[in-house]
């Protein structure tokens, strides 16, 4: 096959992969008419340079990969709550930026990271005691400490080298997952509370460790009928890692102690203490026991409980870099300063133009040179 017609192939290939249109990668890519994309799908039209990039780029792949040198990254993404009806555009959006993220590493020569554990477990069999004995396990194989969610996202980031991206997504795409060559990626939405980020950063850990004995009992043409159980199981998991059971009493003893109620203020102040929502703190304890459904439900429907609670709020609302973390900008300009990227293709890995790139490096350097002439 000449090349004409392999990137022919390889684009309409990557296009119906993604369920677009020819005009909708026409309209991507920044061509004036989807005869352009009709042109180089058919072996008509022998394509630009420029127009490859731009192709490449509209369809989350790498131009490598369009000439047939690469082969294609189809690593599985796991999605909270299903897969159905999410955008096949933004999986392949998380694998390339992935791929990329991966990269920036190999790019500043970073030591090797510890492997993340990969557990034996049965989705079709597995009880909510098996998940929260799998959470007090990653709990101390991770070594995450009495408060996980202040330690989580930091280890899992610099030790193991899991690749976060932020967006935001809507209420059916509260988070995703993947391994593969890259190592592991989770994509969280950037709209959520910091305490529910945690819980749902908690939550795709459970699919991550997991991810081997979870996908080789995955069909392939659709979801099967223990998803919904998983997910439950999931979240039994993160509970179990950001509350821990031990903790949790003890913590419920020392401010009971003396025969002392549990006042709405305490659930606050824990909530807070722990990195989790008010809600999951209150269902913990009734989980626990220590406390009945009944006064869970009271205790949330309670409006002076919910001011409280929303005015420990403000202060710790930090909202994420959309859609790169710190460490993937910081990496980038690392990449960038040792000739590893030049400034096209820093502009590339931040997906951003050459005009912003440019002036992200300023930014940078402005800030140098503020912090050296600080006292």
């Amino acid at each position: 096959m000449d090349s004409r017609n392999l990137i022919a192939a390889a684009v309409r290939s990557a296009r119906e992969a993604l369920g677009l249109t020819q005009q909708a990668l026409a309209t991507g890519a920044g061509f004036a008419s989807l005869q352009i994309v009709s042109s180089i799908e058919t072996g008509q039209r022998e394509v630009k340079a420029w127009e490859l990039v731009r192709l490449a780029r509209a369809l989350h792949t790498s131009v490598d990969r369009l000439l047939g040198i690469d082969e294609p990254l189809t690593a599985r993404v796991f999605w909270r709550r299903g897969s159905g009806g999410i955008s096949a555009a933004r999986e392949a959006q998380l694998r390339e930026r992935a791929e990329r993220y991966a990269l920036l590493e190999e790019f500043c020569e970073l030591p090797p990271p510890e492997p993340l554990p990969d557990f034996p477990f049965d989705p079709q069999r597995a009880s909510f005691a098996d998940a929260e004995r799998l959470a007090h396990s990653v709990a101390r194989t991770l070594d995450l400490g009495s408060r996980p969610a202040a330690s989580l996202l930091p280890v899992l980031e610099e030790r193991f080298r899991v690749k976060l991206f932020y967006d935001e997504l809507g209420p059916d795409e509260s988070a995703a997952c993947s391994r593969g060559p890259f190592g592991a990626a989770v994509l969280m939405n950037a709209t959520q509370s910091p305490w529910r980020r945690n819980f749902s950063l908690a939550h795709e850990l459970f699919h991550l460790v997991t991810w081997t004995a979870v996908e080789s009992r995955w069909p392939e043409a659709a979801e099967p009928e223990w998803s919904e159980r998983l997910e439950m199981l999931a979240d039994v998991f993160a509970a179990q890692l950001l509350l821990p059971s031990d903790e949790v009493n003890a913590q419920f003893d020392a401010r009971t102690a003396g025969g002392r109620e549990l006042a709405g203020t305490d659930v606050v102040e824990l909530a807070r203490e722990f990195g989790v929502s008010t809600e999951a703190l209150a269902w913990r304890l009734v989980n626990l026991r220590r406390r009945e459904a009944e006064w869970a439900r009271a205790l949330l429907a309670d409006s002076e409980f919910r001011r409280r609670d929303r005015m420990t709020m403000p202060s710790r609302w930090t909202k994420p870099a959309i859609p790169f973390p710190e460490r993937y900008r910081r990496l980038a300009l690392l990449a960038y300063e040792n000739h590893e990227l030049s400034l096209g293709k820093l502009a590339v890995f931040m997906e951003m133009s050459m005009g912003e790139a440019n002036a992200m490096l300023e930014q940078a350097e402005h800030g140098e040179e503020a912090e050296a002439a600080a006292p």
